[in-house]
């Protein structure tokens, strides 16, 4: 099989998203558990740290690419008038990228801080 192929590609995409989310939610969950943050300047003295906050946005962009591609998927197989197809797919979209918006400006009040 060749990585030229589309769904080579999706599928790919969805198992490398996967395992990222995995392991960071399993490192964040080793973090609350042993750290107990309680404070809000304990979760912004964690989340200011460089390392810590690119994982956090590759977390959130994996999120947001494994989520496209799993719904794309599922409106391709299911969603049988391409019309309504388009609509949904178009609504995913400005959702997800109203998201990474909002991702995007909570990282800049981060690093302004």
């Amino acid at each position: 099989m060749s990585l030229q192929a589309q769904g080579m590609r999706t599928w790919l995409l969805q198992r490398l998203t996967a395992v990222y989310i995995a392991v960071y939610s399993l490192v964040l969950i080793g973090w609350l558990v042993t750290q107990f943050p309680v404070d809000y300047d304990s979760w912004h003295s964690a989340f200011s740290n460089p390392v810590i906050l690119i994982a956090t946005i590759i977390f959130y962009l994996s999120l947001f690419a494994h989520a496209w591609v799993g719904v794309r998927d599922i409106l391709v197989d299911y969603a049988k008038p391409s019309s309504l197809r388009f609509i949904l797919l178009t609504g995913l979209a400005i959702f997800l990228t109203v998201m990474a918006v909002w991702l995007l400006l909570i990282v800049i009040s981060l690093v302004k801080v």
